[in-house]
This record gives C-alpha cells, structure tokens and sequence, in this order.
C-alpha cells in the first residue's frame, strides 16, 4: 500500500491524504485537485523526485520560457497555477517535516495492525491523523494542540479529565470536561 499524504508546512497540519494499492500519475492529479476546489490550492507544492512524476531527465523548457524537471509540475504550472518545488536528489532532510511524519505515521500507527484491506489502511491512518491534527502536541508550535471541534467550548474549572481511546487504545487524548 501507498499513502500519499500532503502536509502545510507552517502548521504542520495534514491537509489530505489517500491510500493506493497502485498509484500512477493520474492519481496524483487527482489528489492535487481534490485539496484545490474552484482553483484556490496552495502556491508552492514540495515534492520528492519519484519516477511517478513523469522525470524529463534534463530540464524541459516550454514555450513561453518555464523550465520544468518533470511533467507533473509543468501540469501544475500550467492547469493548476501551482508551483512545484522538486527536492534536490538525494536530500531528504529537504522535507524534514514530512519525513517526521512519515516515520511517526508508522510507528505509533501502522506497525500496530496486520492490514486486510485498503479500507483498513485508510480508516487507521484516517484515524491517527485526525488525532495527530487536534491532539498530538507540536513542541514547535508550543505544544498547544487545535481542540476537537465538539470540545472548543471552555470547559468547566472543576471538570474531570477523560481519557479519549485513539486506534483502540494504542493512544489516548487526555481532555478537561465539564
């Protein structure tokens, strides 16, 4: 299985993300446009150098002068008016963010199940990153996690602290409630 995940880099937030047992290029494009409604997507896109892409080997100059390495991101300068930022060959630390993410997603979620199907791949990383996006703390940004939406409210000073089971209970997100 493939998990193809697209992450804010300021925020560190998980925008979207996608389970293949094959994923090609057409795939791809269609996850870009699934986060880029009515054609309000990100500006830069940050993507490794992976032979899905469609690699031109050299870089490629169109007609009016944009050179591109591959033909992904001549599709998302040209339909899409988005920017694609290959990472250089070779330097993963380049998105250090998502490799975190990567390795994260893996062993405090995937390790912990023996997979029987694409849909149980993506309901436990559905899962996780929901947990990851309003529970996890980020020490980066003050370890001051978003609240669940049904928990935005201020709760009572003399609340109890419930523990919220994450992915059957390998995890738990601790809240005060009234």
């Amino acid at each position: 299985m493939y998990i193809f995940v697209i992450m804010e880099l300021g925020s560190r937030r998980i925008v979207h993300f996608n389970v293949s047992e094959s994923p090609g290029l057409d795939w791809v494009k269609q996850q870009i446009r699934e986060i880029s409604p009515y054609g309000q997507g990100p500006r830069f896109l940050i993507h490794d150098n992976d032979g899905i892409y469609g690699q031109f080997g050299i870089h490629k100059r169109d007609e009016e002068g944009g050179s591109f390495r591959c033909s992904f991101d001549m599709w998302l300068d040209k339909t899409m008016g988005i920017e694609g930022i290959p990472i250089a060959y070779g330097a993963p630390n380049a998105v250090a963010r998502l490799e975190r993410l990567n390795r994260t997603l893996r062993e405090e979620a995937l390790n912990h199940f023996v997979f029987l199907s694409e849909g149980h791949v993506r309901r436990v990383c559905s899962e996780y990153i929901k947990y990851y996006n309003h529970a996890r703390p980020s020490q980066a940004l003050h370890a001051i996690p978003d609240p669940y939406p049904e928990l935005i409210k201020p709760p009572h000073k003399d609340g109890m602290v419930v523990a919220l089971p994450v992915l059957g209970g390998i995890h738990h997100d601790y809240r005060l409630v009234a």
